[in-house]
């Protein structure tokens, strides 16, 4: 069987995502889609609109075979370390032949010439990165300049967060060595940010913005606002933090004596040198006690499948990522430090569902009681 990887949060999954899986699967021949999703948080530092089951279901619905869920760690990171994350997952299932990833661009060349210029770090690169850093850009813009600059590209084709995120899976599959293939479909639609509701493939944000707005459960980042404030005032270091550093901690420190809500201090906090979406991430870490990213993928947690792509969990012949299906029995083969990982996991989803059932008075299943949704 086939099979082509897709690394996604679907926060929440909407008619491109199903688009994506049936390009993804035609572009590369593949019988199977397999999906590593984030969990209960996402990738730009807020927690996911939808929590994990609902959005595999929706996936499951839209086309994908099996769903698995990228550990904490990685999801709740920078572009780099997400993608990193994700085509190690995939790498460690050992049956997957290409990952298929959607771009602005539609194109893989430039890709792949930009992960070539970030993995070998020529010295005229390196000289350009340090020049931007100079003139108080933030790191990630500095390194999209320097990259311009070093290959030619224009920095607008290199700031799209879908093109950001295809460059970076280039660059974790070299760095790996994997053998999967890469394929990147066209983005169509409505742009990334668009903020109008245009019934034709609207974007994640537009869909999130509406969902806000409605009657639907859901959750934002400031229903977690208690909690981080506590989190902030009860860690003596934040720069153990895995994305906190010194600068950051002290502009936190500055303004934590007179903390209101996480929105307030993430404005308060940002600059020119500090994104915002580094600053959530940041927070959110904090709170989930997430330091410096273990680069190993000891386990993978099953979401859901459907029936028929189930033997691809039988074939599996490296058992160095375990697969997890019964979490209270599966659970009990990992090794100290893959299970202390593990928590990490458990303790973000239990929190997710702590503050849910606060806000909508309702009681749901914890970790141990979820089974992964057969199809």
């Amino acid at each position: 069987m086939k099979t082509v990887g897709i690394i996604s949060e679907y926060n929440p999954f909407h008619d491109g995502h199903a688009y994506h899986i049936q390009q993804a699967k035609a572009e590369t021949g593949a019988d199977c889609a397999v999906v590593i999703m984030n969990g209960d948080f996402v990738q730009r530092g807020e927690p996911a609109i939808f929590n994990k089951y609902i959005r595999t279901e929706q996936a499951l619905d839209g086309g994908a075979d099996i769903v698995f869920e990228l550990p904490v760690r990685f999801g709740l990171s920078s572009a780099g370390d997400f993608a990193f994350g994700g085509i190690m997952a995939l790498e460690s299932l050992g049956f997957i032949d290409s990952v298929c990833f959607g771009s602005e661009a539609g194109c893989l060349t430039p890709f792949l010439e930009a992960a070539d210029i970030l993995v070998r770090e020529p010295d005229a690169f390196g000289t350009n990165l340090r020049s931007f850093l100079r003139r108080g850009m933030s790191f990630p813009a500095a390194r999209t300049h320097a990259l311009s600059e070093t290959s030619g590209m224009s920095v607008e084709f290199m700031q799209t967060p879908n093109n950001i995120l295809a460059v970076e899976y280039c660059v974790a599959l070299q760095r790996l060595t994997s053998s999967i293939q890469p394929f990147t479909i066209r983005r169509i639609g409505q742009d990334y940010h668009g903020e109008n509701n245009d019934p034709g493939f609207p974007s994640a944000s537009t869909l999130r913005r509406n969902i806000t707005k409605s009657r639907k459960p859901h959750l934002t980042l400031e229903d977690f606002s208690s909690v981080i404030g506590y989190a902030l005032l009860s860690n003596p270091d934040l720069t153990c933090c895995k994305d906190i550093s010194s600068d950051l901690s002290e502009r936190i420190a500055k303004f934590l004596p007179n903390y209101q809500s996480v929105t307030a201090l993430i404005r308060q906090c940002s600059n020119p040198s500090i994104t915002r979406g580094r600053i959530r991430r940041a927070l959110l870490q904090c709170l989930l006690h997430i330091e410096k990213t273990n680069k190993t993928m000891p386990y993978l947690r099953l979401l859901g499948m459907k029936k028929e792509a189930s033997s691809l969990l039988s074939q599996r012949e490296d058992t160095s990522c375990q697969i997890l299906t019964r979490l209270a029995v599966d659970c009990r083969q990992l090794n100290p430090q893959a299970f202390a990982l593990l928590e990490q996991d458990l303790f973000a989803s239990d929190l997710y569902r702590q503050i849910y059932c606060q806000k909508y008075g309702q009681r749901l299943p914890n970790e141990y009681q979820h089974s992964p949704l057969i199809h």
